[in-house]
């Protein structure tokens, strides 16, 4: 025997010797009925805490009054100005100015309106369903305009074309000709015959963004800037056209085009004050745009409906002349701002007049009923249909499923499968009817408050607990998850609520009211229909989805990469940074790529088993396909909507599950490529022909190499980042010369991640001045206005309480002999304040009239809800700081229990080996689904944390169950709850025979073919 034959015979005895194994642990076991029940009063007391603080905190919140519309009286030939003392707006840079709008009669008995603001705006909306800023003048031929030294006399004026001259007095020959053609979303601009000289050419994501753009109709688009009048640039510079005007400040005026119609409008001038601009047409003369007035016909198609005076919308009302005078109501319809009643009578006082006559609304609690009606109020036609669909038609599957499955075996035991459906249909039709309690009310001509519609959906909730806690439908992992959400979803709740009453607007009730039509709601319905779905459907789903090799299966398999491509091509087309219609694609793509996912990495693991089916190699490059495609509009729509966040989470949960599901099959398929290379040399040449690589080999040396490439790149991922914002490999050491750095930086293509990492950089660093005099200056920022809201959170965490503060526990309900104990029992030596020596001990105020010590800081409620984004960014601050530092601790341990439960019921599935081949790679798909589920999650969550206690740069990232994020929560959070409830019930189950179809196909043949 030759060394080399010795050798490999060594190597391969042991590589066939087996690892030491761990003791197994019964994690996904069913839940005893004991832990049941424990869980069970968990959650009952969680509800009655969540029940109990929503009527707390309406009940102790402060009374406010708001305007409940404004009575204007208007005579022939009289002028009114209306302001923020007229319509009770606060003085504030989004309020109304002193002297805003102004209302004239004239003598034939029309009306007009302007705008007499100084530097704000003024929006109108008429019946016809078009709408403008009253601050545009519409270009005709013949007209001449003259601004300071400058007059612009229109040649042309036609849809998609338009033709000027610019003349400035005291330069000699004729004037300029500016050609504006416009055909589409493409404009070309021509300066006397030649194109404009470019000065900084457009990037790559703006060429992208004005080929998709191209598909969508100029009519069906809003207001686009054409060119900047002003200054001493004439050139491009990115998607910004300048034409130079010497007696005009930079940007002095813009050349705007709606409607196939082009405007002159004012411009953004910043060095210095514009000119009165003057415009002629015939003999009508208007003085500045201040003077363009627009005519409310109260008769015809362009009536005006509404206004938008500072973020308040107005409807506007016309009467019959009374008495000589023209009756006009103003009536606030959203973001009414809230005064004091005693502030308030004192401005309507100062304000009402024989014309003006502002109406206040009787004192009442912010998100009572008095103030916001019916919640429905908050939602739009489209956002009630998606509401009601997706309720009622959870409600009617489940109902549905229920009566096929006491119908499908007619010869055993019909009657107790009979009084198991009607009970089924029982608890569906409780849990719908008390989430549709708004639209119930309405029916029945009654008017619910917000209060009442959330006690109903907390009655949901306790239904939905008594299903998923009594009975062996679920594990004790999947419990404990449930009760980790659960108390998700009771802070998230008094969260937003707790904002809607602090905020001085009604804008924010709006979070409050939407994240409970449209999410909390959906909670108890879906786990109500899943908990009271047939075992044999609960199988079946996810075993048709992982393993399945017919064609319904793979239509089924489909439907994620379907919504990714989709979603992502509405998102591309037809939206914004915001989304489609106030949904965001990105985040129904995050849970569709987890399932894309897990089926291609349960395929890689279990590939003697695909092999084996006629449609693996489809199956294959359908996946593949879809991943590739996916990637491609992952790194192309980020540039064009300015969304880079969400491809950092879902890289980082694609790296997750590959190294955690797809390292270790693919190392498994080395080892037996290598036993099965070191077995050639000994082997009988009868049997060397047998001892091929075995399946998926190849394509194992292919996944390493990838995971190699991978993994470098991960690890020179900071060094690409920075090279591709700054150009440099590494930023200086230095605090003051990386900011340098990143200045330079914010004219690039990554303008936003720069200025995101400038004002982390920014945050804390210590710059010395004066070092001639000696002065050393305490650490400050240069950049407040892009890390201002950094600074402000930093500024309201230094407020946050140490105790629990706002929030009632109940204890003046327990025994007299209870309160007497706990009131006797001496301060804990481990405590919060305790272990934080110099915390407030105290709620911060809620107004600074209220603080007395004139030494302590002046930080009020009011100053909180004006961190800016909140609601979304830094909602974690908000809820510290206004419940206390035990609030934020309970969130986190919230977190971690679900997080924890998610685990141990994906690795309670991982060891379930008791329903065949099939079932075990469902049970193992769905593991995989859950580890992506928790790790988005989790990196959500962390991303919050970190932008509340500035640890992380700012990268809008909701914390999902407590931000007022409704796209994020319907498109990524509700799909990820009833996932891990499919998969609860899928681990409880033992030894059982699915239906050949799965839902809905199995119930569509029960319906058509076996009916009930």
């Amino acid at each position: 025997m030759s060394e080399t034959t010795a050798l490999r015979q060594l190597f391969g005895r042991w590589l066939q010797l087996r690892p030491f194994r761990l003791p197994r642990i019964r994690l996904g076991s069913t839940g005893g009925a004991v832990t049941g029940l424990v869980l069970l009063a968990a959650c009952l007391a969680l509800l009655g805490f969540w029940w109990h603080n929503t009527s707390y905190l309406i009940e102790t919140a402060r009374p406010v009054v708001s305007l409940e519309r404004l009575d204007l009286a208007l005579a022939r030939g009289e002028t009114v100005a209306i302001g923020r003392r007229e319509l009770l707006q606060p003085q504030r840079f989004d309020s109304a100015e002193t002297r805003h709008v102004a209302f004239t009669r004239l003598p034939d008995g029309r009306v007009n309106i302007r705008n007499v603001a100084n530097s704000r705006r003024l929006w109108l909306d008429y019946a016809n369903g078009s709408g403008s800023f009253s601050a545009r003048w519409r270009f005709q031929p013949g007209d001449r305009i003259a601004a300071g030294a400058l007059t612009i006399a229109v040649d042309e004026a036609s849809p998609g074309n338009l033709q000027l001259t610019l003349t400035e007095a005291g330069k000699p020959g004729p004037g300029r000709k500016l050609t504006v053609q416009r055909t589409g979303p493409v404009t070309a601009l021509r300066l006397d015959g030649n194109a404009l000289p470019v000065c900084q050419p457009r990037g790559a994501a703006d060429r992208i963004r004005e080929v998709v753009t191209g598909l969508i109709a100029t009519d069906e688009r809003g207001e686009d800037r054409i060119a900047q009048i002003g200054g001493r640039l004439t050139c491009s510079v990115r998607d910004e056209a300048h034409v130079a005007a010497g007696a005009l400040p930079f940007k002095a005026l813009t050349i705007v085009a709606r409607g196939g119609g082009f405007f002159l409008a004012p411009g953004d001038a910043v060095d210095a004050p514009r000119p009165p601009v003057v415009f002629a047409r015939g003999n009508q003369r208007v003085t500045d745009f201040g003077d363009i007035a627009w005519e409310l016909d109260p008769d015809g198609p362009a009536r005006l409906s509404h206004l938008i005076i500072g973020r308040t919308r107005y409807a506007v009302e016309i009467g019959d002349d009374v008495g000589g005078r023209l009756p006009l109501r103003l009536t606030p319809l959203s973001k009414t701002h809230r005064f004091d009643p005693a502030e308030a009578e004192q401005l309507r006082a100062a304000s009402t007049t024989e014309s003006v006559r502002p109406v206040i609304t009787p004192p009442r609690q912010p998100m009572s009923g008095a103030e916001l009606g019916n919640p429905l109020s908050s939602l739009n036609g489209v956002e009630r249909i998606v509401r009601l669909l997706l309720t009622l038609g959870l409600a009617i599957f489940g109902i549905l499923s229920a009566m096929h499955q006491a119908s499908a075996f007619r010869r055993s035991a019909i009657l107790v499968r009979l009084v198991g459906a009607l009970g089924s249909t029982a608890f569906i039709t409780a849990t719908t009817m008390l989430v549709l309690a708004p639209e119930l009310s309405r029916l029945g001509g009654a008017s619910i408050s917000y209060e009442g519609a959330l006690h109903a959906t907390i009655l949901a909730y306790a239904i939905a607990c008594l299903l998923l806690m009594v009975g062996p439908r679920f594990t004790t992992p999947m419990r404990v998850a449930w009760l980790g959400l659960l108390g998700l979803c009771c802070l998230g709740s008094l969260t937003l609520l707790a904002l809607g009453i602090d905020a001085e607007k009604t804008d924010f009730t709006i979070h409050a009211e939407k994240n409970k039509l449209l999410f909390f709601d959906l909670i108890p319905v879906v786990a109500v229909v899943v908990a009271l779905q047939p075992q044999r459907s609960i199988a079946a789903l996810p075993r048709s989805f992982f393993m399945g090799v017919g064609f319904k299966d793979q239509l089924l398999r489909a439907i994620p990469a379907v919504l990714i491509l989709v979603a992502f091509i509405a998102w591309g087309v037809l939206g914004t940074e915001t989304g489609v219609a106030g949904f965001q694609p990105v985040e129904l793509g995050k849970i569709a790529l987890v399932l894309v996912l897990a089926h291609i990495f349960l395929g890689f693991s279990r590939i003697d088993f695909f092999y084996n089916q006629r449609h693996y190699i489809s199956w294959l490059g359908v996946s593949l396909a879809t991943v590739l495609v996916f990637i491609l509009f992952l790194t192309a729509i980020p540039f064009l909507k300015s969304d880079y966040s969400p491809a950092l989470i879902i890289i980082i949960t694609t790296v997750v599950l590959a190294f955690a599901f797809l390292l270790p099959s693919t190392l498994k398929r080395l080892f037996e490529i290598t036993r099965v290379f070191l077995r050639r040399a000994d082997a009988p040449q009868r049997k060397v022909r047998k001892l091929g690589w075995p399946r998926g080999g190849v394509l194992a040396l292919v996944l390493v190499i990838l995971l190699g490439i991978n993994a470098a790149l991960i690890y020179a991922f900071p060094g690409l980042v920075t090279y591709a914002i700054s150009g440099q490999w590494n930023l200086p050491k230095e605090r003051i010369a990386a900011i340098d750095v990143l200045e330079k930086a914010r004219g690039g293509a990554f303008r936003v991640p720069a200025e995101r990492l400038l004002t982390w950089y920014d945050l804390d660093h210590a710059k010395l001045r004066g070092a001639a005099t000696g002065e050393v200056r305490n650490p400050d920022v240069m950049h407040r206005d892009l890390g201002f809201q950094l600074l402000q959170s930093k500024v309201a965490l230094a407020e946050m309480p140490c105790t629990l503060a706002r929030l009632d526990l109940g204890l003046d309900k327990t025994p007299p002999e209870v309160r007497r104990a706990l009131d006797e029992l001496p301060p804990s030596p481990v405590s919060l304040c305790a272990m934080l020596p110099g915390a407030r001990a105290t709620p911060i105020a809620e107004r600074k009239s209220e603080i007395e010590d004139e030494t302590a800081s002046r930080f009020t409620v009011s100053d909180l809800v004006r961190v800016p984004v909140v609601q979304n960014d830094f909602i974690a601050t908000f809820l510290m700081v206004r419940f206390g530092l035990p609030a934020g601790l309970a969130l986190l341990a919230a977190q971690v229990v679900t997080v924890f439960g998610l685990l141990a019921l994906a690795v309670g599935l991982m060891r379930e080996r008791a329903m065949g081949s099939a079932q075990e790679g469902a049970n193992k798909g769905m593991a995989i689904v859950l580890v992506g589920i928790v790790t988005i999650f989790a990196l959500h969550w962390s991303i919050s944390w970190g932008n509340a206690l500035g640890l992380l740069p700012v990268m809008g990232q909701p914390m999902t169950f407590i931000a007022a994020a409704t796209s994020h929560h319907m498109l990524m959070a509700l799909p990820s709850i009833a996932i891990a409830l499919i998969a609860g019930r899928l681990a409880a189950i033992r030894q059982l025979s699915p239906t050949s179809d799965p839902p809905p196909w199995g119930l569509w043949r029960g319906l058509t073919r076996a009916g009930l």
